[in-house]
């Protein structure tokens, strides 16, 4: 038995091992004899190229970018031809092992029969070696048709040959993968080693520091001292330019440079709008990235194995007389393994960094030039051909100097290249366009600071010598003297100018030494002699004031015998001016006028000498002469002038004005014509000796200016023809075509002295114009007048009136216009016009009030009579309304075609239907207002909504959601109820038949659930049917959450229960505790009471750490009431606690509002007062601090409602009476109605508000 089994396990394990074998013969490639060669030989020559480089960098050389794409591209040209020689060899390898492989298994390739090298016979058509186990005779022949088996076996051996090619090809991908990985890394290890010799910031900085300072340090020596002999150089600067600056390069930097050379190289550019880097980031970076992509195009370009022809006798063989399908792919995708090759896109993006990264110290190295770009742009914009015409201070000149000598020392000392670490910063362009550019400002400076020095130096030595040259020329004349005498004054005050402009010339010359400008000698020769010419000026100009007075007193003697002489030639032109003839009426008057005009003329030229002669004597500073009898003189005789004028213009002008036609004649000019006349009499009755001339002009100027006011009222434009036929009659004179009326008709028939008649019908004129424009003012205000008509709502073809304001107050004014002309004794013309405005605007005063008050009405009952509801509970009062509705809406269609007011407001009937409206309106509301009042009794919360509020919900009896908005006004603490319909779902909108109303909530988003509530029916029957639940539901709530709070942790507790049931057990377990104390044993009632403090502040701060938790804002709302409650407590607590023999019946503890159940009610105390817990449910509202001043007004409101009286807090405005009243109406638990009277509350509305507040 045991030999039996030994035999058959022994069998049993070598026939597992002969098949384990025999499998792994058949799976692994390396252990078949034909195919381990060359899988081998394969690894072997991919290890040897994965050692190859797709990037080639030469150290210690700094590529442009074309330079180094170009020398990757040629590197990638040489290792695509080597991988190309790789991928042929690999296939010729796999091919004979194949063919090696299928030989050995007994078949012949399908090409084999087709041999192309005769000479050798082991060779296989394509050249692959024949094991020389093979009849190559035997092969050669046609095979028969193999069998199925045969066609399977050779199938299988295929298969597995092409999964062998296809292993080949993942070990070339695999190798190209790695070769690509590998460049690319190198890639980014050359970027990394070129960033680590990047300067830091502050070094980049320093580099454009060092040269400004080293500038400006050049400055301040050259300014301070001049150069030794020793250290001069020895050419001179060129005149115009600044000494050369020797190089600021430390030694340590240049051996620096010299060990890091930058990998690449960008140009930095300067243009007028920004420093910019060519090739910039962006164009380095698309550089780099497309060399990384020729590194994948090179590797993609070696085809697959798989898809080769060679392998078609192994991937496709030919069986059974046809080639087999090819199902084997076209091999491995190396594309989507770069791009599914997170590391190889991370070496890119590196890549990309690392460039950004040396561009980043780029851009701070030309941060640093910003103040060279700014001086380039202005330089380049500043107008050269501007600055040298424009005006210069020395100033200008020194500023512009140290300036542009200061820009051009910096771009000589910038840096042509400069190493940042990875990039090589070449600055040429820059350098070459800065240098330049202060020196075209320098060399206009140059050029025009000398012209202008030696422009002033000129200018000041000509007027110092013109000075000098007047100084000292002896005047002859008077004339002369007063021209030295004044030339003198002249110069003191120019003197010190001429020498502080000598001092800028002086700077000038000064700026041309020290800058090397260009300057002639000769210029600097004729500066030099300035200040001797200065001097000699300021030397006569002292000398001349030294000899000034004893010149005065010679010519001040000589004026005054011109001044004797001046008043002789006056006497006698006032002796000869004294002839009668000039004063006399008869004489010739063009005789008259040639002897005044010649007296004028001397006198005048009197005058000329004389007002020469004062500024002399001012000149002189002597006492200068009055010459009244000339001014004398002269007054008389423009007198005469103005009298003999006067005569000749007034007869012209009265002849002129007589013959014009009196229609043409302007009063008003007329009228200011003799008002002058009127004041030159004035002057020369005033100014002449008595004449007989003056009293012909005055007697002609007073004859006409009597007549003034009769011509003006007959130039009343107001006079129509009714009046001019009074006028005509009166002064019996009928104008015509052939005989007009003149002014000299008038004189003639004497019509002036009808005065009084004339102004009266004149004054009766202006009147009737006056009443006439204040009617046509009132009919022309009424002509474009339209009502208002606007669109009500979104009816289609409804209309009403809009504000009438504007019409009313211009009705106020019209009625107003219209009773001043009706009370006017001129109204006769226009009477039967005004007696008809009267009656209009009475009928449309009264048409618009009745109009206005229907409308009023109107609009406040459309919407209630719209809705079914009301049509169906007041039937009778609809009825009243449709035919209301119909009318008013007729009437506003037709206003609307005809909006003009006054027309429609005079309509015939429109009165009369307004007035009928009004009645029926006047019915309906007071049906109306019985119907709401049964309501109100029914539900007398309703009396706390205002009849648009009621009328809105029980527009919609059917829609219990009517109610939500007026909810907060009929119950303290509810903010809308929660619905539900038959299915259980919550209703929002959707109103069904019979909805549920099962839960409350609060403004603070507070539920309490509540009994099932059938919301059909009369909607004040469910509101009753809620009010009652909402008490049930706070009495089992306060029920529930007192029976939970000795089981529970009081913290915990507060969370669980709503937030008016906390508040209100928690208050009733305090009072409850408290009196426990207080009526034990006196031994132990004071070490209670303190232990009962602890108890109190320890509350306290558990609350106060949880409130600094994460916490629902309702926990919050309920621990901040809570926590407003138990600091009130505690510091009752501790008065207790300060209180000698405190108890049950200290004043101290009954005057606290105080919290008791007594048979599952609520009850609260405070001193004498009761008050039953009232259920009103209150929300999460928060509840106020309560102070000493809080509990003293509880204590009044208390007792005053034990006693059914009222309670009035006083105080000033904002002190918390109403706040206060409203938070004991919290703590008691009833709701708190808060009215604010205005001038709008009567009796009634008051009256509906206190039932509410008696009955609910």
């Amino acid at each position: 038995m045991w030999k039996a089994f030994m035999v058959w396990y022994k069998n049993i394990r070598i026939k597992k091992v002969t098949h384990a074998a025999k499998a792994l013969n058949d799976q692994l490639f390396l252990l078949q004899d034909a195919l381990r060669p060359a899988l081998l030989n394969i690894r072997e020559m991919c290890f040897r190229i994965s050692d190859m480089s797709l990037c080639k960098i030469e150290k210690k050389h700094t590529y442009t970018l074309n330079e180094f794409t170009d020398s990757q591209n040629q590197t990638l040209s040489q290792v695509t031809a080597r991988l190309q020689e790789f991928r042929d060899l690999v296939k010729d390898v796999v091919a004979s092992a194949c063919r090696t492989r299928l030989f050995e298994a007994g078949f012949v390739p399908d090409d084999f029969l087709h041999p192309t090298d005769p000479t050798n016979d082991n060779l296989t058509g394509n050249g692959f070696p024949m094991p020389d186990s093979m009849d190559i005779d035997t092969l050669a022949q046609p095979p028969d048709k193999a069998t199925y088996a045969e066609q399977a076996n050779k199938r299988s051996h295929c298969r597995r040959l092409t999964n062998f090619i296809r292993l080949c090809d993942y070990l070339i991908v695999n190798t190209f993968h790695v070769l690509a990985v590998n460049s690319v890394q190198s890639l980014k290890n050359h970027f990394l080693e070129q960033l680590e010799a990047t300067p830091s910031k502050d070094e980049i900085i320093g580099y454009v520091e060092d040269i400004k300072r080293k500038v400006d340090k050049t400055a301040t020596a050259e300014g301070a001292e001049e150069p030794s002999a020793e250290t001069k150089p020895a050419q001179p600067p060129a005149p115009g330019h600044p000494p050369p600056i020797p190089a600021i390069r430390p030694a340590e930097e240049d051996e620096a440079a010299k060990r890091h050379i930058p990998l690449f190289v960008t140009e930095m550019k300067l243009f007028i709008e920004a420093i910019q880097y060519h090739p910039d980031s962006i164009t380095y970076q698309s550089g780099i990235y497309h060399v990384i992509q020729s590194f994948q195009e090179t590797l993609l370009s070696i085809d697959n194995l798989i898809p080769d022809t060679t392998f078609d006798n192994f991937t496709r063989p030919y069986i059974n007389e046809k080639y087999e399908e090819k199902i084997c792919g076209d091999g491995p995708d190396l594309r989507s393994m770069f791009t599914a090759d997170y590391h190889f896109q991370d070496l890119i993006k590196d890549c990309s960094d690392s460039l950004e990264a040396g561009f980043n110290a780029a851009k701070i190295y030309a941060d640093t030039f910003d103040e060279f770009h700014r001086f380039y742009v202005e330089n380049e914009n500043t107008n050269v051909e501007t600055l040298k015409i424009e005006p210069h201070d020395v100033e200008f000149f020194a500023t512009s100097l140290a300036k542009y000598t200061r820009e051009e020392k910096i771009a000589q000392l910038i840096d042509a290249k400069k190493p940042l670490g990875l990039l090589m910063i070449d600055s040429t362009n820059t350098k070459t366009k800065l240098e330049p550019s202060p020196r075209r400002i320098l060399d206009v400076i140059n050029e025009i600071l000398p012209k202008i020095a030696k422009a002033k130096t000129d200018s000041l030595k000509s007027e110092a010598q013109d000075a000098t040259v007047k100084l000292e020329t002896k005047p002859e004349t008077t004339l002369d003297f007063v021209d030295s005498l004044t030339f003198l004054d002249e110069i003191q005050e120019r003197i010190d100018p001429l020498e502080q402009e000598a001092e800028v010339v002086r700077q000038m010359y000064e700026l041309i030494d020290q800058y090397n400008v260009p300057c002639p000698p000769e210029d600097i020769v004729s500066h030099s002699s300035l200040t001797t010419t200065l001097n000699g000026c300021r030397n006569a100009m002292d000398k001349a004031l030294t000899e000034r007075d004893s010149n005065v007193t010679r010519f001040v003697s000589l004026l005054d015998k011109d001044i004797e002489i001046l008043t002789q030639d006056v006497r006698q032109i006032k002796q000869d001016s004294q002839n009668p003839l000039l004063l006399d009426p008869t004489a010739d008057k063009d005789k008259v006028k040639l002897l005044l005009d010649d007296y004028l003329k001397k006198i005048e030229l009197q005058q000329r000498t004389s007002t020469q002669y004062r500024l002399y004597q001012k000149n002189f500073k002597v006492e200068v002469t009055k010459f009244d009898e000339l001014e004398e003189v002269y007054g008389e005789l423009k007198l005469k002038e103005l009298l003999w004028n006067s005569l000749n213009e007034w007869d012209i002008m009265l002849e002129e004005y007589q013959t014009l036609n009196f229609d043409k004649l302007d009063h008003e000019q007329l009228t200011g014509i003799v008002n002058k006349y009127g004041k030159y009499v004035y002057q020369l009755e005033r100014g002449l000796p008595p004449n007989q001339s003056l009293p012909i002009l005055k007697e002609k100027v007073e004859s006409l200016r009597a007549k003034l006011p009769t011509i003006t009222n007959l130039r009343n434009p107001n006079l129509r023809p009714r009046h001019w036929d009074v006028i005509e009659d009166l002064i019996k004179f009928h104008r015509s075509a052939e005989e007009p009326l003149t002014l000299g008709k008038l004189i003639d028939i004497n019509a002036f002295q009808h005065e009084e008649r004339l102004q009266e019908i004149s004054g009766q004129a202006s009147s009737e114009a006056s009443l006439e424009g204040i009617l046509k003012r009132v009919e022309d205000s009424w002509k474009s007048v339209e009502f208002p008509v606007i669109p009500y709502k979104d009816y289609k073809d409804v209309y009403i009136l809009g504000g009438t304001d504007d019409i009313m107050q211009l009705l106020d004014d019209a009625n107003i216009n219209i009773a001043t002309i009706a009370s006017s004794r001129h109204v006769g013309p226009i009477r039967s016009r005004v007696e008809e405005w009267q009656s209009n605007l009475d009928l449309f005063s009264k048409t618009l009030d009745t109009w206005s008050k229907c409308q009023k009405t109107w609009q406040y009952l459309e919407s209630i009579f719209g809705a079914p509801d009301i049509q169906r509970q007041l039937p009778a009062e609809a009825k009243m309304f449709n035919q209301v509705d119909k009318t008013f809406k007729d009437v506003m269609r037709k206003t609307n075609k005809i909006p003009l007011a006054i027309k429609a407001g005079t309509q015939p009937g429109y009165l009369e239907l307004f007035q009928t409206n009004n009645a029926l309106l006047d019915q309906i509301q007071h049906a109306l207002a019985s119907y709401l009042e049964t309501k109100r009794s029914n539900f007398p919360r309703f009396y706390f909504l205002s009849d648009e509020e009621l009328l809105e919900i029980l527009s919609q009896t059917r829609n219990p959601l009517a109610v939500q908005p007026h909810l907060r006004k009929c119950f303290e603490g509810i903010n809308r109820l929660e619905f539900a319909s038959k299915g259980g779902e919550d209703m929002e909108m959707t109103v069904t038949m019979a909805p549920e109303i099962r839960g409350m909530l609060s403004p603070e988003g507070e539920r309490v659930d509540l009994l099932k509530v059938k919301a059909t029916g009369n909607v004040e029957d469910w509101l009753k049917q809620v009010e009652k639940n909402m008490i049930t539901a706070v009495r089992a709530c306060i029920k529930k959450a007192k029976d939970d709070f000795e089981k529970s942790v009081r913290e915990e507790w507060l969370i669980r229960h709503p937030h008016q049931s906390v508040l209100t057990v928690s208050q009733t377990f305090w009072c409850i505790a408290l009196t426990q104390i207080l009526t034990s044993d006196d031994s132990v009632r004071h070490a209670n009471l303190e232990e009962f403090e602890r108890k109190s502040y320890t509350d306290l701060n558990k609350l106060a750490a949880l409130v600094r938790q994460e916490l629902p804002q309702l926990v919050r709302d309920v621990c901040r009431a809570l926590i407003t409650i138990d600091v009130h407590a505690r510091d009752i607590v501790s008065e207790m606690v300060q209180i000698e023999n405190a108890g049950i019946g200290s004043f101290e503890w009954l005057k606290q509002l105080r919290y008791y159940f007594e048979q599952d009610l609520t009850v609260i105390r405070m001193a004498n007062s009761q008050y039953i817990y009232g259920y009103e449910y209150l929300g999460a509202s928060d509840r106020l601090v309560i102070t000493p001043l809080t509990d003293r007004c509880y204590l009044c409101l208390m007792g005053a409602l034990q006693l059914d009286l009222g309670g009035a807090p006083a105080g000033p405005a904002g002190t918390g009476k109403t706040e206060t009243t409203k938070d004991l109406a919290k703590a008691l638990a009833k709701q708190c109605v808060v009215f604010n009277c205005s001038d709008q509350v009567d009796y009634k509305m008051m009256g509906r508000f206190f039932s509410g507040l008696a009955q609910s």
